[in-house]
């Protein structure tokens, strides 16, 4: 059974959610891709960044806070990494995030000759990094995703942060060219610090969104919040997900990929 996303064929629905497997060398170089059907690397920016100062990350009652603040070291160093991209046998999407205009189409500019690479998606939601959260004002969302879109010319699915009235920041990125919608991005939180909360506690008040959102938009989903199960994967699904990334959870168990999709085939073949 293979699904499809934007005319890409994933072999599961489930997607290594950019962040928590970084750029994947570690990772890959001890687990399989097995139970995935598309990898995205964490956000790549064009200038190295050195994120915030610690503490970055705080556990929390059914959920953690990070504010890790986009640290990477930059596009030219993330290129070295195009063996590692090609090895794997799944499909590779960018994640890209900018603080300008400029920033946003050079980088489009460069992974567009990418064949390894089958798309970008576009981070315009990152909670913790002043001057990058794009997605708090329409008009920017609108901007930042034309001035991809006009570089790009392959997948491009803008990440967006859990809004009320979701619609209203949805249809400019819409407007402005995008393939797909991956909703959402952790949910702006502080404790002792201040970052994006995810883990199980923000899945009811996703599903809450998507469910609003459900017969409005009629592009492709990739569904992201709180999955730690078959039937949370299940329930994106139902909700039009067209497949569903798996982030905290890694650092629960770096397995449940493989673990999750051998729970859902379960469900799917009953």
């Amino acid at each position: 059974m293979g699904w499809d996303l934007c005319g890409i064929e994933l072999k599961t629905p489930l997607v290594a959610a950019s962040g928590p497997l970084g750029w994947g060398e570690e990772f890959f170089e001890i687990f399989s891709t097995k139970g995935l059907g598309l990898f995205i690397p964490k956000t790549v920016t064009f200038n190295p960044k050195i994120g915030n100062p610690p503490p970055r990350i705080e556990e929390t009652i059914g959920g953690l806070i990070n504010s890790i603040g986009l640290e990477n070291d930059g596009i030219y160093k993330w290129l070295k990494l195009e063996p590692l991209y090609r090895s794997l046998d799944i499909p590779v999407m960018a994640s890209i995030a900018g603080s300008t205009l400029d920033e946003i189409s050079r980088l489009g500019e460069i992974i567009n000759n990418l064949d390894y690479i089958v798309g970008i998606e576009l981070n315009l939601s990152c909670p913790n990094v002043k001057g990058e959260n794009w997605s708090n004002n329409p008009n920017s969302i609108f901007e930042a995703t034309e001035s991809l879109r006009k570089v790009y010319n392959k997948l491009i699915f803008v990440k967006l942060a859990p809004k009320d009235n979701p619609v209203l920041y949805i249809k400019p990125a819409i407007d402005g060219g995008t393939d797909g919608l991956t909703l959402f991005n952790t949910f702006p939180a502080s404790r002792t610090i201040n970052g994006g909360l995810s883990g199980y506690a923000i899945r009811p008040i996703y599903v809450r969104l998507l469910k609003e959102i459900k017969d409005k938009i009629n592009i492709p989903i990739m569904a992201s919040g709180g999955v730690f199960s078959a039937s949370d994967v299940l329930e994106y699904l139902n909700l039009g997900a067209s497949a569903v990334q798996i982030g905290t959870a890694f650092f629960k168990d770096p397995d449940i990929a493989e673990k999750i999709w051998n729970e859902l085939n379960v469900f799917l073949k009953s």
